[in-house]
């Protein structure tokens, strides 16, 4: 069961990778004109700003489950490097729910101000109206997958259906 639900995750952290990948895309090809016309013309392209900042938003909410994937997180392994091996995993699956909580005390606001961002259609002024409900929304949709991302890594590791390099290694004098 844990295993299909961390087969499921990893299948839509892979889909939002390539949207935060897409949006990416297209902030590297719309800086680059922008850079252009600035040069060539003396002002900016029109819009521009706008549309990169919600693509912004986009690459980073949309990338964290793919973070989890690469393994590409910030770690700091100083006690669980010296602690037994049971000991060093329980830290590193409580370490994973704590992540997770905390993705969720991110969700929770995030998830109240995208519902009201939505409720209004919000939009922002800038050279012409850009709504900004929808990056409130992948916000939201970000930080609760990160957080159901945590929780199930958290899981996994406890249950030992992850391997810790850090804490199945073997030891150096049994080599």
């Amino acid at each position: 069961m844990l295993a299909r639900l961390n087969r499921l995750l990893d299948g839509i952290a892979r889909i939002t990778s390539w949207v935060a990948l897409s949006f990416l895309a297209f902030m590297m090809v719309a800086i680059t004109l922008d850079v252009v016309a600035r040069a060539l013309f003396g002002r900016a392209v029109p819009g521009l700003f706008e549309m990169t900042e919600m693509s912004m938003v986009m690459v980073v909410f949309m990338g964290l489950g793919a973070t989890l994937l690469d393994d590409g997180h910030i770690r700091v392994t100083m006690l669980t490097d010296v602690l037994p091996g049971p000991w060093s995993r329980g830290c590193t699956a409580l370490a994973w729910l704590f992540a997770g909580l905390t993705f969720a005390m991110l969700a929770w606001p995030a998830t109240q101000e995208a519902i009201y961002s939505f409720s209004i259609r919000e939009f922002r002024w800038g050279y012409f109206q850009v709504p900004i409900w929808w990056a409130k929304i992948a916000v939201a949709v970000g930080l609760w997958f990160a957080a159901l991302q945590a929780v199930v890594h958290a899981l996994r590791i406890a249950l030992k259906q992850v391997a810790l390099p850090e804490v199945d290694r073997i030891p150096s004098d049994l080599h």
